[in-house]
């Protein structure tokens, strides 16, 4: 009498969980280093003129530059063939999802890198430029560069734009 094997279970939770949690956990690791960044440059130099127009021009800047490269590219991605196996259509999809977070994800963080440099290159010396960048940053990466519903929507318009199934929304435990 033969006895199958148990499957070990998976340290994600469910199949579908097992897809999306190593996605979150990559962008919030990478997104955490915007935060992560401020607070020591606000801790090295408490100190906090008002910084000058110049400088708070190339942050607004860099926010909507950021924003409109996330429109523009951040949900880039070439259409599946069709007659692709279902599997194939999955971890297609699932890789190009992760490769398309990331990058939003860095476009994201992209005015606080900016601010951060802004607020050493420009005189007077402010961290307050970050206090302009942050937000928006936040913002940036928690409507783009989360994974969602929504995202993994937009980036499977894409990969289904000629009509064949990509499946990504089933993978990822959104449907």
């Amino acid at each position: 009498m033969s006895e199958s094997p148990v499957p070990s279970p998976s340290p994600f939770g469910s199949p579908t969980q097992a897809a999306l949690r190593p996605v979150q956990m990559v962008s919030a690791m990478v997104g955490m280093g915007a935060l992560m960044l401020s607070a020591v440059r606000i801790i090295v130099e408490p100190a906090a003129p008002m910084p000058s127009a110049l400088a708070i021009a190339i942050v607004l800047v860099a926010l909507v530059g950021s924003a409109l490269l996330i429109r523009r590219i951040g949900y880039s991605v070439p259409a599946l063939p069709h007659g692709l196996p279902r599997e194939n259509a999955e971890a297609t999809s699932l890789r190009f999802f992760t490769s398309t977070t990331i990058l939003r994800t860095a476009l994201a963080e992209a005015p606080v890198l900016v601010a951060f440099a802004v607020s050493f290159a420009f005189t007077p010396h402010s961290w307050l430029t970050l206090l302009i960048a942050l937000p928006g940053g936040l913002a940036l990466f928690w409507i783009h560069a989360w994974p969602s519903p929504r995202t993994a929507a937009a980036v499977e318009e894409g990969l289904e734009a000629d009509g064949a199934e990509s499946y990504l929304s089933e993978a990822l435990g959104f449907r």
